[in-house]
């Protein structure tokens, strides 16, 4: 697995001064780097891109840790992250923008595996794998679940396949896209609860640059721009 440290892009448009930075994590199939590791591709970046064309905002955005890019997010003026999950507890800490693309959180198994689920705490009973600081991981945590914790879901993926973990608790479309990427084989035991991804923005961010950006989004989802971005990556 690649060290992924920090990845940047500047794109310019016809924008007030200073723009908007904008982090996020190595999380496919929406923010992940390409082979050279030095661009960033997904299908939310592919989103993002687009919103803030449509929306001449100039911005730069760079990959980080999960944990240090919501941190920075959560802390740093005029800072936004992105693909993040719009959870009871991050609701007051930040302004939203979205949803940027649909992730329901899932339990993956191996597709040879006999475990059959149905309801969250028939799981109880299974070692389950998660990555630090994930939304999923983290409500899991919160209803007293123990999680065999990884850096990224690459790393879950791989603990899965032998054996080290009976059940990945990750995306309705990120477990898939990286199982594929890792040639591991699973299959969906239960979905856990319908979630969506957004961009989420400090609070320093002005009021009217979240309204002019939700209602450049809006536009994009009538039009069938996000749809059609998210279908290439499913």
């Amino acid at each position: 697995m690649k060290k992924l440290l920090c990845v940047g892009l500047l794109l310019v448009g016809n924008a007030w001064a200073g723009g908007l930075t904008l982090t996020t994590e190595d999380a496919p199939p929406f923010n992940y780097t390409n082979d050279d590791g030095k661009t960033i591709l997904g299908s939310a970046t592919e989103a993002i891109h687009e919103l803030f064309k449509r929306a001449k905002i100039d911005y730069t955005l760079t990959l980080y840790p999960w944990v240090r890019a919501i941190e920075m997010a959560r802390t740093g003026k005029d800072t936004c992250v992105y693909s993040t999950t719009r959870t009871e507890e991050r609701e007051k800490n930040f302004l939203w923008v979205g949803p940027v693309a649909p992730n329901d959180w899932m339990f993956f198994a191996k597709a040879d595996s006999s475990i059959t689920l149905s309801s969250v705490e028939d799981a109880r009973k299974f070692k389950i794998g998660g990555y630090r600081g994930d939304a999923v991981t983290l409500f899991l945590e919160r209803q007293k679940f123990t999680i065999d914790e990884a850096a990224n879901d690459e790393q879950n993926a791989k603990k899965l396949e032998a054996g080290r973990i009976e059940l990945w608790a990750t995306g309705s479309q990120a477990g898939p896209f990286v199982a594929n990427k890792m040639k591991v084989k699973i299959k969906p035991v239960l979905n856990i609860k319908k979630t969506e991804l957004y961009l989420a923005c400090n609070l320093s961010v002005a009021p009217e640059t979240i309204a002019k950006l939700n209602a450049t989004l809006q536009a994009m989802a009538k039009d069938g721009t996000t749809a059609k971005i998210n279908k290439k990556y499913q």
